[in-house]
């Protein structure tokens, strides 16, 4: 399917499941879904409970235990896969509520726990699914530059969707690669969370751009930077964690995906798929990693920038980088690579070894 082209209405066209779930189509797609008679999939609900001892809320989706865990035939997320979510020939990106969501619009408030003074909450919010391509095979950096451009303004619009909803404080959008990520579905896709409460993470990362740090001075270090466009680059951070983590950074402060001008989004874009092949090209295989998009949570517009992080789960084409007892146990991230080093390896990969 033809995707170079700009489109900038994203207005998707939506359609309501079988279980009351909705099935956004972005960009074209061959014919409406049709899904076999029947009555659906019975949802479940979540619900979190206070951990008093970390100070952070705990979710509990009981109902996602019998999701599905690498399927060797009729992948749920290709076309017109039997028992699949989109029943249609081809199209280029659609989102869906996730049948096996960890938050839930509608979902009830829970009765306390018999004998516990433990505060529990209901797990509003909701979790979507964002498939890339139609194509089984297809990976961020083999698709088209006109796609990945759809990809980032679909994020936007899907951020502006979700925290449209009163419950909602927070949205983040992410894609695990590789089974080494916990990937159980390898179709090229990615997820949207929107939490009713601040995650501990983006609680902290706001408190920090709340006194002032700003991300933007970093796109200004030569030594540090992987790779350059006019509006945005990718960088490895002083400060990584994780070896070879690497963050995509718009130039110009902006809260949100939806923020994007038409030449950041093309910029954006195109690092996406600079990123993930410079880290293919080094380790001479698919690289697995976790790719996150942080943006502004509700009324945070103002002073959190919207950035995408990499945190790559290889050190070596052989080895992988495990956290640790030290790192689980305390937080207290130990680093195997220098930052500058890393930065070094990534800016010597030239794009012409890896086209």
């Amino acid at each position: 399917m033809t995707d170079d082209i700009q489109r900038p209405d994203l207005s998707p066209s939506t359609f309501a499941m079988p279980d009351g779930r909705s099935l956004h189509l972005y960009g074209n797609f061959s014919n409406a879904p049709v899904w076999p008679p029947g009555e659906g999939h019975v949802r479940g609900y979540s619900h979190r409970r206070w951990h008093p001892v970390r100070r952070e809320w705990v979710v509990y989706s009981a109902h996602r235990q019998g999701r599905t865990f690498k399927p060797t035939t009729d992948c749920p997320l290709c076309p017109n896969s039997p028992d699949g979510e989109i029943p249609v020939d081809d199209f280029e990106i659609a989102v869906f509520d996730n049948r096996f969501s960890s938050f839930q619009k509608d979902c009830p408030r829970p009765a306390p726990i018999p004998g516990l003074d433990l505060p529990v909450d209901s797990a509003a919010g909701n979790c979507e699914v964002i498939v890339y391509s139609a194509d089984h095979m297809a990976t961020i950096g083999s698709l088209s530059q006109g796609r990945r451009e759809l990809l980032v303004r679909v994020w936007g619009e899907r951020v502006r969707a979700l925290m449209a909803l009163d419950e909602v404080a927070a949205v983040m959008p992410f894609e695990n690669r590789g089974e080494e990520a916990g990937v159980t579905l390898h179709h090229p896709h990615g997820q949207i969370y929107a939490f009713s409460y601040m995650p501990p993470v983006i609680e902290t990362m706001a408190q920090s751009f709340r006194d002032g740090y700003a991300i933007q001075p970093l796109t200004k270090l030569d030594a540090y930077r992987t790779a350059d466009a006019e509006t945005a680059c990718a960088l490895v951070p002083p400060f990584a964690r994780f070896p070879f983590e690497s963050w995509i950074v718009p130039k110009t402060f902006r809260a949100s995906p939806a923020d994007l001008t038409d030449a950041e989004v093309r910029d954006v874009a195109k690092l996406l798929s600079v990123v993930s092949r410079k880290y293919d090209a080094h380790f001479g295989r698919i690289c697995a990693y976790v790719m996150i998009v942080y943006l502004a949570p509700k009324g945070m517009e103002d002073f959190f920038p919207f950035h995408i992080e990499y945190c790559p789960l290889l050190r070596a084409s052989n080895k992988l980088k495990y956290l640790a007892g030290c790192e689980l146990g305390s937080g207290s991230f130990l680093a195997d690579l220098v930052p500058e080093n890393t930065a070094k390896i990534l800016q010597n990969i030239k794009m012409e070894e890896v086209s």
